[in-house]
């Protein structure tokens, strides 16, 4: 199992955001976790990064906890938040390297992951423009990419197509349903469309704090 979680539950003061929150995601599985804003869908995935605790229940990760074993953990997921975070000041491929050196990967094999996902997101004729040149769609394909480069067994996507225009979204879903496909990756997208939610395999539908 690639992820766990278990009753959870969290407040903060009187109010209750999560209630008793249950699910699960088998390896190579599409999930879409839907909920309009207020649903705790923000909360949630706070909780499944380690960015706060729960007040109860579990969450585990490939059958560990977050609490004991979190650096495991990070390392072994990739994430797209809805906010940018690439540095717009350096060039396509420059963003992919700097990633790839933080996180102490072997140069040869950064080198041929970052030329290997250019050409899979269509960045390759793109690689010397600055991140602040991109349209929008193109730098959610960057940051994709760039959450792919160590190879992750879960890749978390929140928002991820929120404010692009649907031909966009829909190139972008297509990319991940064949990235699946191919290297067997388990992809959770937290989301408020229900255009998001074709063609994967499992819903779960947040509705004020609780699994409806």
């Amino acid at each position: 199992m690639i992820l766990e979680v278990e009753n959870i539950s969290k407040s903060y003061g009187k109010l209750k955001v999560l209630d008793g929150v249950s699910f699960n995601i088998s390896e190579g599985e599409y999930v879409a976790l839907i909920g309009k804003n207020g649903a705790g869908k923000t909360t949630l995935l706070n909780l499944l990064l380690g960015l706060a605790n729960p007040d109860s229940g579990s969450i585990k990760f490939f059958g560990k906890t977050i609490e004991n074993n979190l650096i495991y953990i990070l390392n072994k997921i990739g994430i797209v938040f809805q906010q940018h975070t690439l540095d717009f000041d350096l060039s396509v491929s420059k963003n992919l390297k700097f990633y790839a050196d933080v996180h102490g990967m072997d140069n040869s094999i950064s080198l041929k992951r970052i030329k290997d996902l250019l050409e899979r997101f269509e960045l390759n004729k793109f690689e010397n423009y600055k991140a602040r040149n991109l349209s929008g769609g193109m730098k959610r394909r960057l940051e994709i990419a760039r959450a792919l480069l160590k190879e992750p067994k879960i890749l978390i996507l929140d928002e991820a197509t929120s404010g692009l225009d649907p031909s966009t979204r829909q190139q972008i879903l297509s990319d991940l349903k064949n990235l699946i496909k191919e290297k067997k990756i388990t992809v959770l997208t937290i989301t408020h469309l229900e255009s998001e939610i074709t063609d994967v395999n499992k819903i779960i539908k947040l509705e004020k704090g609780k699994i409806v």
